[in-house]
Order: C-alpha cells, then structure tokens, then sequence
C-alpha cells in the first residue's frame, strides 16, 4: 500500500537470495509475492530522494545483498542509466510487484499514463497497472439509528447483503419503505448532525472568547438543507469552490424561502500552507455578519465528527479538480445515511454517477489550466446548487414530503451500496490479485512438498526393507534375545 513502504521488498530479497541460485530468481520470487498499489497521483503522494541521501544510507545493505549502490539506485529511477534522477519508491513498488493498481478506473488509467516510461515498448493500454476502486465497510459508518431503521425495514441481517443488488433494489420500493419514514430518517439524522454541531460550535466560541450575542447567533435550521463537505484540506480538493462567487454563495445561503446551511470540518497537513490558508479562508466565512448560522466550520475534525458529517447532511459536497482525486471515499461513507453526492467527474464518482443517483459538477473535457478549470467548475456547480439541487429539495407533496428527492435517495442506494463496499473491493483483490499471485507458488510449494514427501516416503520404505532384512540374517537366538 503505497510506495512508502517499498524497502520491504529488498528485504524480502535479502531473505530469499541465499535460497536461489540467481540474483535474478530472487528477484522473480519476490515479484510473484508483492501486489502494489498506489493511492496517489499527487506528485507530493510518491516520495523521492536524492542519489546522495540513498547512498549514504544504503550501502552496508546494498553489500549485504550481493549489490552494488548503482544497481539499487536502477531499481528507483524511471529511467535507470540517469543518474541525475532521484530515487522514487514508487518506482522500487513497481518493479518489485508483478501486480499492481490504481484505486478507481480513473486512476488506474492515470497511474498507466504516469508510470508509461517504465514499461518500455508498451502503449498506455498495455502498462501492467489496473484498478480495484476502494469501498468503505459500511455497517461501520452507519449509525445506531439508520441500523436499527434498516434492521426494522429491510431485516436484521442486512449488513451480509452488502453485494446483493436484486435485495437493495427490492428493499427500496415505496412499498417497502414508505416515504414517510424514509424522511424520518433523514430528519432525525439531519437534527442529530446539527445538535452536536451546536455544541461543538459553543465550545468552539467559549474557547476563542465568544459573548452570548456571538453565541445566540450560531442557530442551525433543523428543516434546511444541509450541505456537508469534510475532509483534508489538500488544495486540489478546492474547500472554497462554493465561495469563488461570494455574492452568489451569500444569496443563496440567506434565502429566507429556501434555507440552506453549510458545514465544514478538516484539518491541513502541517507543511501544507496552502491547505492552512483554505481553512482561513472558510473560518473568515463563518464570521460574516450576514452568514451567521448560515456556514459553520468545525474544529478538531476526528472521526467522531466525520460520522455525524456523513450521517446528517442532505448532500455530501465533493470539488477536487479533476484527475488528483484517486478515489474519495467520504461520499461511500454517506451513502446508507440517505445523503446525496455532488461532485466533479473524478475518483470513484466517474464511475459511479448513471445521472439520477446524486450530481455531477463539470465534465470530462478539462480546461487549459488550473484557473480556467476552477471557474469552469465553480460555475457549473452554483447551476446545479441553484437549478436543481434547491428546487427538488423544497418540491413538496400535499403531505409536506419531497417525493422526487426520495426518489433519488432510493435510487442512490440501490445503486451505490452493493457496489461501493468493503466486500466487493476484498473480492476483487482477491480473485484479480492474491489467488493468481499465490497459485505459481502455491503450486511450487506443493511440488516441493510432494517431492519431500516422496523422499521421506521412499526413505521409510529403505529402512523398514533394511531392518527386516537384518532381521532375518540374525541368529535366532540373537533374536530370541539368549
């Protein structure tokens, strides 16, 4: 899992070299044991080091291995006869793994694009990378409430139907799960999000020395739709795209008819200034007059915060700028929750997005640069807020219930839960990569085996021929013991 990691491979090198014959069959040995698989194509996510740095560190190892520095340095360079090129372990993962894979199509496609020059002579089609797109174990991001609401609806053993598309889609029919109570659910989710996110925000402004008008004024809509977006604050996944048109973002958010709130939660990687300054820029949101009780960041994001994030927003808000996102697994983690997903054509959504089940921002096509992209993306997005997103949300029957937004919600998990789970991502690993892996060795160590056996076998055979032989030559008062 990722190129960290990857000196284990010339470990296991180091293990199986006094056992072969050829430095070259040790090499194959350890191909045949090794799976990679990338999580990144984030140039900062695939670490690299200078000529200089491996050489002071590695030597002794180097010799221990029977190998001189320039051949360990071959295996991390892209091009192994530059010397000028650092060393970079995703490149040792590479050529030290028979397999290996991206985290979603998309990726998989841009790690072939990527790592191409290591395959000489193949076109991209043809680099050796493919793709087993992440899952999420969804009975765990699941809360005490939607279980018991799925054990009481769909059984109590729906947590072991996680592939079984024909039970989710039969599950989710109005019959069986009437609107009623499937906005129930939503409700009382969204209600729990925005309780602890009240008391989280209180403590948040009793710390930085809030007053009882700052405090009064943090009043979240039990009733709003709630737009939730947490994660790191890595700067590709653009936190600020719903703001880049602030008059926009301040009339929507303020909208007395249609209400809609906003809450955030992440944390920068400590080098990551970029990353620190997004989360300022969206702190400084929050403290707008105007927007009070409208946008909340939460600090001190855990995994506690994650869970209630996931759980109680109506839409789960996903910007990266196409391709950086591997794969995102936050929206998966939504999915049993009821929420919907917005977001750009990348990671796992490109795959997964059949134009009823959640949104789409942008499109494939890209854009000259960074910046045209960003405005590209943050257009299409404040049409999809404005023009679809808001009005079926606020679309209500006679009985006061969204049934065209329900409509999708049902259509989201029929189609995302048997797909985007822990389970199927297990089986695809271990029919696309464990068992091929393990089945030439496996076959070696039964042929070793049967061959030992044999020996032993032919062994015990020569000794009981030899001792009853012996036998019959004693004396036969030798025999009798006299």
């Amino acid at each position: 899992n990722e190129g960290h990691s990857a000196f284990l491979t010339l470990e296991l090198l180091r293990d199986h070299a006094s056992a072969t014959e050829t430095h070259a069959d040790a090499m194959e040995r350890v191909r045949g044991e090794c799976v990679f698989t990338t999580h990144t194509p984030v140039p900062a996510g695939h670490d690299r080091f200078d000529a200089g740095l491996v050489g002071a560190a590695l030597p002794r190892f180097a010799a221990s291995l029977g190998m001189t520095m320039e051949e360990i340095m071959k295996l991390g360079r892209l091009h192994p006869d530059q010397p000028a090129e650092p060393f970079t372990m995703t490149v040792l993962a590479l050529r030290m793994s028979r397999g290996a894979n991206g985290v979603s199509e998309l990726h998989g496609d841009v790690s072939r694009r990527m790592w191409q020059d290591l395959y000489p002579g193949k076109d991209v089609d043809s680099v050796p990378i493919t793709a087993v797109t992440n899952g999420v174990h969804i009975a765990g991001w699941t809360t005490a409430s939607s279980s018991r609401f799925w054990s009481r609806h769909v059984g109590e053993g729906w947590h072991e139907k996680m592939l079984d598309g024909k039970f989710w889609k039969d599950a989710l029919t109005p019959a069986a799960i009437p609107d009623e109570e499937l906005w129930a659910l939503r409700t009382g989710l969204r209600r729990e999000l925005l309780e602890f996110a009240r008391k989280r925000v209180r403590q948040q402004m009793l710390r930085h020395g809030g007053d009882d008008a700052s405090l009064s004024a943090q009043v979240l809509s039990p009733d709003a739709l709630t737009i939730g977006f947490a994660r790191r604050f890595a700067t590709y996944k653009r936190a600020p795209l719903f703001f880049r048109d602030l008059d926009w973002a301040i009339r929507i958010l303020t909208n007395e008819k249609y209400p809609v709130q906003m809450i955030f939660a992440g944390k920068a990687h400590p080098r990551d200034d970029a990353g620190k300054r997004f989360i300022q820029e969206i702190v400084n949101i929050t403290k707008r007059p105007e927007l009070a009780g409208k946008v909340m960041f939460l600090e001190d994001y855990d995994i506690n915060v994650a869970r209630y994030l996931v759980s109680g927003s109506d839409i789960w808000l996903n910007t990266p700028r196409r391709p950086n996102e591997a794969c995102g697994t936050s929206g998966m983690k939504a999915i049993m929750s009821g929420a919907l997903h917005v977001s750009t054509m990348d990671g796992w959504w490109r795959e997964a997005f059949d134009g009823q089940n959640g949104w789409q921002i942008g499109d494939d096509a890209g854009a000259p640069s960074e910046y045209e992209l960003d405005e590209k993306d943050a257009a299409s997005l404040r049409l999809v807020i404005e023009n679809e997103v808001i009005p079926l949300f606020y679309n209500r029957g006679r009985n006061g219930l969204p049934h065209a937004w329900l409509k999708r919600v049902r259509h989201s998990l029929a189609t995302l839960i048997p797909v985007y789970n822990t389970h199927r991502m297990v089986a695809e690993y271990t029919k696309l990569y464990y068992c091929p892996q393990a089945e030439p060795k496996r076959a070696g160590q039964e042929g070793s085996a049967g061959t030992a056996r044999t020996k032993a076998a032919g062994g015990k055979k020569r000794t009981h021929h030899r001792a009853h032989v012996a036998a019959r030559r004693r004396p036969a008062a030798r025999r009798r013991g006299t």
